[in-house]
């Protein structure tokens, strides 16, 4: 078994959502944290951070319109499990106010 710490993000979060971060085939993930700043330093923005479960087809919510406040971060430091094909999406209330960052341990047989 082989593994392989990996970062994934997006600096310009839209408002229809943008895939981070997708668990590769034969590959298990963990995603150990998620980092979202708010790089507007003005002006609230909303996060929402979904998971599949299914490879890719539905999106389950793990945060829903959290509000992440100007100049700050909204940190989700419990582990997100992913199977191959899964994939993390984050969207932003407001285009361009959010930065998303994930650090991710990959699991190969």
């Amino acid at each position: 078994m082989a593994n392989t710490f990996v970062n994934a993000g997006d600096v310009d979060i839209s408002t229809s959502g943008d895939i981070i971060y997708t668990c590769a085939a034969s590959t298990e993930c963990l995603v150990h944290a998620l980092y979202l700043s708010n790089i507007d330093g003005t002006n609230s923005v909303d996060a929402t951070v979904e998971v599949t479960f299914d490879g890719g087809t539905t999106y389950v919510p793990v945060a829903k319109t959290v509000p992440v406040p100007a100049d700050s971060t909204l940190i989700l430091d419990k582990p997100l499990n992913l199977e191959a094909g899964d994939k993390l999406k984050v969207t932003a209330s407001v285009a361009g106010d959010l930065a998303a960052f994930a650090s991710v341990l990959e699991i190969t047989a």
